[in-house]
């Protein structure tokens, strides 16, 4: 035997001892980053559900009065409740003052194919004549304050300046 190797088994040398695995905590900067980004992404997406559910909450609930009170509204009335929507998305003082065929070319406006114009008369019968029209248009008309009700609001389209038509 060599002296190293007798030397080795002689030393007093006192068992070695690892190392505790590395912890998880304090995390790396790179997960520093991909937590705050996920923070971001879900906070975000929570403001935009909350803008969303404002801004069709006019709409949700005309439309959910038109659908309870479907058999009893008359045509004046579901032109009201059309008209309290649109100031709901409009402004006031532009859609206060329309009355008769500036208030149908409003509704059109808003549509991607006219509803209200075509039937200008009819509507100007259901309004304000005292022999109305038939329970079979009137159940037309109240199905073209629906469709606009689903379609033009909230307003999607630019805001075009039906005075001039």
């Amino acid at each position: 035997m060599s002296q190293i190797q007798q030397h080795a088994h002689t030393l007093p040398l006192k068992p070695l001892h690892l190392p505790s695995d590395p912890s998880a905590w304090p995390l790396a900067w790179g997960y520093w980053g991909i937590l705050i980004l996920a923070c971001l992404v879900i906070l975000c997406l929570v403001i935009v559900l909350l803008q969303r559910r404002t801004k069709h909450k006019a709409k949700k609930a005309a439309l959910c009065i038109l659908k309870q009170n479907a058999n009893r509204f008359t045509v004046p009335e579901t032109q009201e409740l059309l008209r309290q929507a649109a100031l709901s998305y409009f402004p006031r003082q532009d859609i206060a003052k329309l009355t008769g065929k500036q208030w149908l070319a409003f509704l059109d406006s808003q549509l991607t194919e006219p509803r209200f114009s075509p039937k200008g008369k009819q509507w100007q019968t259901a309004l304000y004549a005292e022999q109305g029209n038939t329970d079979e248009v009137n159940s037309e008309l109240i199905k073209d304050c629906e469709h606009w009700l689903c379609h033009a609001l909230p307003p999607k389209r630019k805001f075009r300046n039906w005075n001039e038509s």
